[in-house]
């Protein structure tokens, strides 16, 4: 198994539930590691609450992997007095790594099977306190890219990012949400386009320039080119089938049709797309998403718990 996932076992074990100590035990006459709060039962709760549990312990582990690596429990069941989950890894070409845990119903208590629970837990909890690496900053420009958030916020963030991409979609829709809810007037979002999913990328990154510049020249500043960028990402498979949703969705918004239509038919748009493109190559971007924060990159998506450490971080 990768040292980060052993790594991050400990951790949950000594963050999720808030326990500080390491002691082994015995269970099924195999060697168990066992971080315990003290005060643990395995007494059974209520659905609502073990979800409520088993989210908190992923969300967790989601915040201390790697950042273009996500975690999801695919399966949680009673084992006696425990609960077993079973956790999985996964990035864009798929599942990395499965593990087991076994959990009391109210969190105090994880137990793991893997020799892993040899891990040093005072380091692993030293570890759990340290921000995001650090890492050298690469100096990306926003260019004249629309943007939402605070103009003049000190930690700005410039996503590279395909309108045809699931996983900016879900970044879009899910995670981008959470961002601007805590942290809106405090970081600027830049959005810089990444065609790597062939003409529909290209059709739809146009189509929202397009939007956008009506929005502009009707001093609505960018808001028009959100509003459809939105759009894009709730219904990313609907005008991926049909393209001629592309103008339904102007309409949709109040855009001027006919000045919306002739925009995108001329391809007027074209080079700026390009542009970014090859901005994004020169910054070192090969995929999307790719996020710049204050110059850190940040490949994949991403949850939220990550971008907040790297927001308070650069906020301090």
């Amino acid at each position: 198994m990768r040292m980060w996932i052993l790594v991050v076992l400990g951790l949950v074990a000594g963050i999720a539930a808030g326990y500080a100590a390491g002691v082994m035990v015995g269970m099924g006459g195999k060697q168990v590691c066992t971080w315990n709060a003290g005060s643990g039962t395995g007494t059974a709760i209520s659905e609502q609450q073990l979800n409520k549990t088993v989210e908190k312990v992923v969300k967790t582990l989601q915040s201390l992997i790697p950042v273009n690596v996500s975690v999801r429990a695919t399966k949680v069941e009673p084992y006696g007095k425990l609960y077993l989950l079973n956790l999985e890894f996964y990035n864009k070409s798929g599942v990395i790594a499965t593990q087991q845990m076994f959990m009391v119903g109210n969190g105090s208590m994880l137990l793991s099977s893997s020799p892993s629970c040899a891990v040093n837990i005072s380091e692993l909890s030293a570890r759990a306190q340290q921000t995001p690496s650090a890492q050298a900053a690469v100096n990306v420009s926003a260019d004249d890219d629309p943007w939402r958030g605070n103009e003049s916020a000190s930690v700005v963030i410039i996503e590279f990012s395909d309108y045809a991409c699931p996983y900016c979609a879900e970044f879009a829709n899910d995670v981008e949400p959470k961002i601007l809810d805590n942290y809106g007037d405090r970081v600027k979002i830049v959005f810089r386009d990444f065609p790597v999913h062939g003409e529909i990328s290209y059709l739809a990154a146009e189509a929202a320039d397009c939007a956008g510049e009506q929005g502009v020249k009707e001093g609505q500043g960018w808001s028009k080119y959100w509003e459809y960028h939105d759009l894009l990402f709730a219904n990313q498979q609907e005008w991926i089938e049909n393209t001629t949703k592309l103008y339904d969705y102007a309409k949709q918004i109040g855009l001027n049709t006919t000045a919306f239509k002739a925009c995108l038919d001329s391809g007027k748009y074209r080079s700026e797309v390009e542009k970014d493109l090859q901005d994004g190559r020169n910054y070192g971007v090969t995929g999307t998403p790719t996020f710049f924060i204050n110059g850190q990159k940040v490949e994949g998506l991403t949850p939220y718990e990550v971008f907040a450490r790297f927001i308070e971080q650069e906020l301090k």
